[in-house]
């Protein structure tokens, strides 16, 4: 039996499925988006380290209780266009485990032989709990055990253990915070009175999903008074920026980052940026200060950051058309011409 696509392989077996990104930071992939990457008809639009990060999730119409996941990292040629090589090797083992059987279900022993193609992954804990609330409410199915216990310590705070709170329970806070009026209130009521490990939780979760505004203009104002501050604390800065990372950037969001560049271009706010919110940097003038800053303060990881920009679709056709630009910096200019003559 040939099948030689993701999409081909899933639609065969008379499965429903859902794909999503898990690469810089979780997000759902339309299957008609898929089917257009799978044709090479566009690029991938979130690669990272030149691979495409997928989390696939199929299932019968009787077992959706219990989907079957993959993860996935697939590599992308020098265009960006999803090696299609890999994806058939991936389904050959996949075939030769189920037989002529597209529908039938894997057995644990299946299951850990295809995780050990070169071509699956391990997410990170934050990542899976993000994914698992996220496709939770897709499905519609129940929350973990842990949900409840995130809710009554935001109820009461100094009143709960914090220590005894799962982080997929912290994860579906955030997965619903845009569509619970009344629990994204209460976040940023008790918002002060977390602990501040369960605060670092919630906005690396909070990064995955979109916020309510009220949320986000809670992760803003923190932003404004951590800049306050006599001594600024770097990696709370990029942890705030990257909580709002999931919902479309906004010109308040811009113009915090274009004085975050000036005030505090730390090496955690330039990862920050090309890991979570390069979308931000489609404005022109915050891609030249971007890169500004990127060369004069943090020039040993220039050449592996600017790879990461360049590579990125919605980001590529702008950074080559400012190549030349008289705004960028003589240090800029001069990492450029190094990174372009070393490559020559």
């Amino acid at each position: 039996m040939q099948i030689n696509t993701l999409s081909e392989f899933l639609t065969q077996a008379g499965t429903e499925f859902r794909l999503y990104d898990l690469g810089r930071r979780l997000q759902p992939l339309a299957s008609a988006d898929f089917l257009a990457i799978e044709a090479h008809q566009r690029p991938y639009p979130w690669p990272l380290q030149r691979h495409a990060w997928l989390a696939v999730c199929y299932w019968q119409s009787h077992t959706v209780n219990q989907p079957y996941i993959w993860f996935l990292k697939l590599p992308l040629d020098e265009r960006g266009l999803l090696n299609n090589g890999a994806i058939k090797y991936f389904l050959a083992s996949l075939v030769e485990q189920l037989g002529q059987e597209l529908s039938a279900p894997l057995t644990q022993e299946q299951q850990q032989k295809l995780a050990q193609t070169p071509f699956t992954f391990a997410p990170s804990q934050e990542k899976l709990a993000a994914f698992h609330a996220r496709l939770g409410l897709t499905l519609k199915t129940p929350p973990s055990p842990y949900y409840q216990g995130a809710l009554n310590y935001l109820v009461n705070p100094s009143q709960q253990d914090w220590q005894q709170l799962g982080l997929q329970g912290l994860a579906e806070v955030a997965a619903r915070l845009h569509q619970e009026p009344a629990l994204s209130q209460q976040l940023v009521a008790q918002w002060p009175h977390l602990a501040a490990a369960v605060q670092t939780a919630l906005c690396q979760q909070c990064e995955h999903q979109p916020l309510p505004r009220a949320v986000e203009e809670l992760f803003m104002n923190e932003i404004s008074h951590q800049l306050e501050r006599q001594e600024i604390d770097d990696e709370r800065l990029s942890l705030l920026l990257r909580a709002c990372a999931a919902n479309p950037t906004s010109p308040q969001r811009q113009q915090k980052i274009a004085t975050l560049l000036k005030v505090a271009p730390s090496q955690a706010l330039i990862l920050c940026l090309v890991a979570r919110l390069w979308q931000d940097l489609t404005d022109e003038m915050l891609l030249l200060s971007y890169l500004n800053q990127l060369a004069q303060h943090h020039g040993d990881i220039f050449n592996s950051v600017f790879n990461e920009l360049v590579t990125t679709p919605a980001l590529r056709p702008l950074i080559l058309s400012n190549l030349h630009h008289p705004q960028l910096s003589v240090a800029a200019q001069r990492a450029l011409g190094q990174l372009f003559s070393s490559s020559s």
